[in-house]
């Protein structure tokens, strides 16, 4: 993901997650004025071809802020990536939960769940993920892999929105108030920050999402989401407490991962010559490196928010040790594979979306 930056040596392109410079302004010229732009990456970056090391004059117009510029792509990116991705997403849920479900006495779904027939004489922990497509496509059709697809377009939209502003926010803090630091340490910091805001949104999207992906019983996000505050012996407070803890679990060290490897592979010479490739596979190889180190909380966490809230407060400690009993530590893996596949669809379109839609507005 790449911002322009002005500095005292010239326009450059630099990533909105790459490690900060020591000396930057994030000012944005926003009159015409003419420019002289000496950066071979800011003249790629505005579709100008001047050639390597050539100055290049431009006429720079009324502009968007960058700052809005951003919140704008990341709502297009999120909302697109996950949209293109959700059915690898849907895979990776279904196969969660029907797992536990086959389990005597064990962690249960919803046994209104319209995929709890397809159990009759079938493993679902056995199967690949190829024969996990085919029995949830005989059971609900192309409509099954998209189960709280709207509802999780808006939310991520929404998500993306903050994620990036609280990157921002959390760069600029950092940088003001502990120049001390490592530059890695502050963007490390910066994307804690990030992961730490966003999980307080995460949490109420994602159960929809997973009641959603889980069960066929509910006629739209809305319905689900009545459900749930009718339901929940919390009410609407238990919509954004039920898996909060894991949330942050999962989404802290995650965006922490996330923004701090992309940084250094965008910042890597190779980044330059690959151009507009650099976000696709820079973009898949982050998304699926943040996801392996927090997978099983992730597993945790779709279990526990699996639920209408009827049952009362759930452990994740219990769920968490009823599963080891019952899988072992395979059981924290169930779905990985089109999780991963998921992962790489999902930021590689997302980074490559953000990338084309900020060209478009700056």
């Amino acid at each position: 993901m790449s911002s322009i930056l002005f500095s005292q040596s010239g326009w450059t392109k630099s990533s909105a997650f790459a490690i900060p410079h020591e000396r930057s302004d994030s000012t944005f010229a926003q009159s015409s004025t003419i420019t002289k732009l000496s950066s071979p990456r800011a003249v790629n970056y505005l579709s100008l071809r001047g050639g390597d090391g050539r100055n290049v004059d431009i006429i720079s117009r009324n502009v968007i802020n960058p700052a809005v510029a951003s919140l704008v792509a990341g709502s297009v990116a999120g909302a697109i990536g996950v949209g293109v991705a959700f059915p690898l997403d849907t895979l990776k849920t279904k196969s969660q939960v029907l797992a536990s479900s086959q389990r005597s006495g064990g962690i249960q779904t919803d046994p209104s769940s319209g995929t709890a027939s397809l159990l009759a004489g079938e493993d679902v922990t056995q199967m690949n993920m190829f024969e996990l497509f085919v029995l949830i496509y005989k059971m609900e059709g192309i409509g099954g892999f998209y189960g709280g697809v709207k509802g999780m377009m808006v939310g991520q939209a929404v998500i993306k929105s903050v994620a990036f502003s609280a990157n921002q926010i959390g760069l600029s803090v950092l940088k003001e108030n502990a120049a001390f630091l490592p530059s890695a340490a502050v963007l490390l910091g910066a994307a804690f920050f990030s992961g730490f805001v966003t999980s307080f949104l995460v949490t109420p999207i994602e159960r929809v999402k997973v009641l959603m992906q889980a069960s066929n019983k509910y006629k739209n996000e809305i319905h689900c989401l009545q459900n749930i505050i009718k339901s929940d012996d919390l009410g609407f407070i238990g919509l954004f407490s039920r898996g909060l803890g894991l949330t942050l679990a999962r989404e802290v060290p995650s965006y922490g991962i996330y923004f701090l490897i992309y940084g250094l592979l965008m910042a890597l010479p190779v980044a330059t010559t690959m151009g507009n490739i650099a976000p696709l596979v820079f973009g898949a190889f982050t998304g699926m490196a943040s996801w392996i180190p927090v997978y099983p909380i992730d597993v945790v966490k779709t279990l526990v928010q699996n639920s209408d809230g009827s049952d009362g407060a759930v452990s994740s400690f219990e769920v968490a040790r009823q599963l080891y009993e019952e899988r072992g530590i395979e059981g924290f893996f169930d779905g990985l594979t089109p999780k991963m596949l998921r992962a790489a669809v999902n930021h590689s379109i997302t980074f490559f979306v953000y990338d084309l839609v900020l060209n478009m507005l700056i």
